[in-house]
């Protein structure tokens, strides 16, 4: 072929547009050249060497990591593991990986979003070029028409892909339906002043798929048991103990059980049940999080910028696992057989529980405080309208705002925390 006489940019690309559907080992050697070549720089200007995006799902225990985000080589992230792996796939160079939520050291993940970027010639086919206009109205997402050959080309580098990532990753760390990212449409308002009058222009223009901008809700779960122990050693690293003994609350708390419920301490009922999930429906809504979250002020300072503390939580309910349809509190069961001392005695799993937030977002260790003062005030060592008044956090103007040391409260572990799903507008 002509790879000994091509010379310049120009040449190159008018070169490649023709072979589009031809076989495209000539265009990959080709765009490995023009990388390796001295016009490197003069393609990023000109925007001939433009990244690929991908977006994948993670799922990972996260017990052996200090956390999600990139931190220093002597310690081990999820973040830092699957670009170690992406840098030894594709020669030697450092692909950064952005993902949806940084989770906190030991949180676990099965729906975490990521997405990264890869250059042309790393990549076995021609990158798809964005959408120059919009055919009627603006829709969420936008993708690439592409014929049949080149729709299965990519569905094969992606499935490879994937395969080896999974091959080269720890087994705690799982990727998973890795695809192309399609484009989004943004909008921009623009006014147009033309001497008279002033109107109003809305335009489109697509933009890469993001990980975090492109999210609008994430489910988070937190896994705990209730009752004298942890009943089963293997979920010592992906549930939490809260051990609940009336004995516990204080005698001058209005939810202290009558002496008749004292012979039995680790004894739930329906109130408590009932009690702790009016608890946390306190927290659905929009509210101002700051007594919640975590190292504010100092990312504040760090940053200049002030952090919006506002979020919204559409729903928080308190589920019973393992689900059962049969399932009878200590308070209903009227017969001493084995069965109903199992169904409410803690033998098993019958004294686990799992708390589902659904979300807008969530601030620095924000669901974890959620959760421990929530338990705080059910056991009766807080009273409930303080966590109606941390919540409120509408002090009078020039009265600074509740922050996280006005929340005597502490977190929950990390281990029972599970970021189970981000949710993205194209159903990903």
């Amino acid at each position: 072929m002509l790879l000994p006489v091509v010379g310049g940019t120009t040449r190159i690309i008018s070169f490649i547009k023709p072979i589009r559907y031809c076989h495209l080992n000539i265009r990959h050697h080709l765009i490995h050249h023009f990388a390796s070549s001295n016009d490197v720089e003069t393609a990023n200007n000109t925007n001939q060497l433009k990244k690929t995006r991908f977006r994948a799902r993670v799922a990972y225990h996260g017990t052996q990591f200090h956390g999600w985000q990139l931190q220093t080589e002597s310690r081990s992230t999820i973040q830092g593991t699957i670009e170690s792996i992406l840098k030894l796939r594709f020669q030697d160079r450092r692909i950064p990986v952005l993902g949806a939520g940084r989770t906190d050291a030991g949180v676990h993940a099965r729906g975490q979003a990521i997405h990264f970027d890869l250059l042309p010639h790393e990549i076995p086919f021609i990158p798809p070029l964005p959408p120059t206009n919009v055919n009627s109205g603006i829709p969420i997402m936008v993708t690439i028409d592409d014929d049949d050959d080149d729709q299965e080309q990519k569905c094969n580098f992606c499935n490879e892909l994937e395969h080896s990532l999974n091959r080269m990753l720890p087994l705690d760390i799982r990727i998973f339906n890795l695809q192309l990212a399609p484009y989004t449409w943004a909008t921009y308002d623009t006014e147009i002043d033309d001497g008279s009058t002033t109107t109003k222009q809305t335009t489109a223009r697509a933009r890469p798929w993001h990980a975090i901008q492109s999210a609008n809700t994430k489910w988070y779960s937190y896994r705990f048991t209730l009752g004298p122990t942890l009943w089963n050693p293997k979920e010592r690293y992906t549930r939490t103990h809260f051990v609940h003994r009336p004995s516990f609350v204080p005698a001058s708390s209005k939810h202290r059980p009558s002496k008749s419920a004292m012979i039995k301490p680790y004894t739930l009922t329906k109130q408590d049940i009932d009690r702790l999930q009016s608890i946390l429906k306190l927290y659905e809504g929009t509210h101002d999080f700051k007594a919640f979250g975590g190292q504010i002020e100092q990312n504040e300072k760090k940053s200049g910028m002030t952090i919006n503390t506002v979020r919204t939580v559409y729903r928080v309910e308190l589920v019973k696992e393992p689900l059962k349809e049969s399932y009878t509190f200590a308070n209903e069961s009227s017969s001493p057989d084995f069965d109903d001392q199992k169904q409410s005695g803690f033998i098993g799993e019958e004294g686990n529980y799992r708390i589902d937030f659904l979300l807008q977002g969530a601030l620095y260790k924000m669901v974890r405080n959620m959760v421990g003062t929530a338990i705080e005030v059910w056991l009766g060592r807080m009273a409930e309208e303080q966590l109606i008044f941390l919540l409120q956090n509408n002090n009078e103007e020039g009265d600074e705002k509740l922050r996280r040391k006005d929340n005597p409260c502490k977190p929950a572990p990390p281990e029972g925390l599970t970021l189970e799903c981000v949710y993205y507008d194209d159903n990903f």
